[in-house]
């Protein structure tokens, strides 16, 4: 079942995952008394919910498709390695031959990189959503028999792996966000075509979350607070934003706006994976021959990763409109 408001959210979360690329320098070495500095770190914090807003896309997405069915789980796993894997393996592939042109890494990284996600920034998601692909079938009979034990105890496990429990890549351990995963389930079974009452409720929790909780992180990146309990205020930041754009995507009724997602949705995966390398190309390649304040670079650096992620899906666009077009003399 094609969703328009799910299509919209997955968009929208994919150009967060940009932003919060593009805005990583500038939060790094601008200064931090500066108002720059507390503009970008702003924008990064607010678009910090993409990767659990996936994860939630992902749990609604496949518990709509196999709800109801009785899944060759065979071929769910193959269909997952031919469409995430495959691809995943290549993009590590063309990122390791560019860093090692670069000096960047080494190969006794490349086996690490593969299995830990550890290449590319973004990577570590691959791993996550690799671990509730392999859980998928058992999470769904849990969710059968008891839907809201299983929401209840996934958000105590994520609360927990956020806050309490630390060990080495616990940032992709995929029990630190599987309530987001669940979450995305529960609301695909009560609620997948209409909104979360009452809206505006959420709208307010959003807004109190985003607040509190960026003002806080702000303060601890200054050395002036020790925000003790940041995992629990990302968890329910995370959760907030999650419900709340939730709701504004299934509110949303413009069809251009909708054409636009269209344009874009069908891409995401591959503008996820690659829009790193472009921004690489350009930092350690062509702008240090350039002398470039932080500010002109992030503005280079938006303007060209924003042009070719809309130059290849246009691409991708005409490609596959000529496929459909009949051969000629056909009616």
């Amino acid at each position: 079942m094609k969703l328009q408001h799910i299509r919209l959210l997955n968009v929208l979360m994919c150009f967060c995952v940009v932003t919060i690329h593009l805005t990583s320098a500038p939060v790094t070495e601008l200064q931090q008394d500066s108002l720059w500095y507390l503009l970008f770190f702003v924008v990064n914090k607010v678009c910090s919910l993409a990767v659990p807003a996936f994860l939630f896309l992902s749990g609604f997405k496949l518990y709509t498709k196999y709800q109801n069915t009785k899944a060759a789980w065979g071929r769910f796993y193959v269909g997952r390695a031919r469409k995430i894997l495959l691809p995943y393996a290549i993009a590590i592939a063309v990122y390791f031959a560019f860093y090692m042109t670069q000096h960047l890494t080494t190969w006794e990284e490349l086996l690490p990189g593969l299995f830990l996600g550890t290449l590319a920034a973004h990577f570590y998601y691959i791993i996550i959503a690799v671990q509730f692909y392999l859980l998928f079938p058992l999470l769904l009979y849990l969710f059968a028999q008891a839907d809201k034990l299983l929401v209840i105890l996934s958000f105590v496990s994520t609360v927990c792996f956020h806050q309490f429990f630390f060990f080495t890549y616990s940032d992709r351990f995929f029990a630190t966000y599987i309530f987001y995963f669940v979450l995305g389930m529960l609301i695909a079974k009560y609620r997948p075509s209409k909104r979360i009452s009452p809206a505006p409720l959420y709208a307010v929790l959003y807004l109190l979350a985003a607040a509190v909780h960026i003002f806080l992180c702000y303060r601890m990146s200054l050395g002036e607070f020790w925000y003790r309990n940041s995992g629990v205020g990302q968890v329910l930041y995370a959760t907030a934003g999650i419900l709340f754009l939730y709701n504004v995507c299934l509110g949303i009724g413009s069809p251009g706006i909708h054409k636009v997602a269209a344009f874009f949705d069908p891409h995401t995966f591959y503008i996820f994976l690659y829009h790193i390398l472009v921004m690489n190309v350009l930092q350690f390649v062509i702008l240090p021959h350039f002398a470039l304040s932080v500010k002109y670079r992030f503005l280079i650096i938006s303007v060209v990763v924003l042009g070719v992620i809309f130059l290849y899906c246009l691409l991708m666009d005409l490609i596959q409109k000529k496929k459909r077009l009949p051969a000629a003399g056909e009616k």
